[in-house]
């Protein structure tokens, strides 16, 4: 397996945040349009890092 790019790096690090912050606002009972976004975030930042793998 190749080793990451700093820029597959820093998504995986977003991706792995968006989604706790989306599970702790989600069972902390805030609002729900809040942990769609950070669930969205999480999904864009994951198939981010998934798209720029290097050849």
């Amino acid at each position: 397996m190749a080793k990451p790019s700093p820029l597959q790096v820093r998504n995986i690090i977003i991706a792995v945040a968006s989604a706790a912050v989306a599970l702790w606002n989600g069972f902390r009972g805030g609002p729900w349009w809040l942990t769609a976004i950070f669930g969205v975030g999480c999904v864009l930042a994951a198939a981010s890092a998934v798209l720029n793998e290097r050849p």
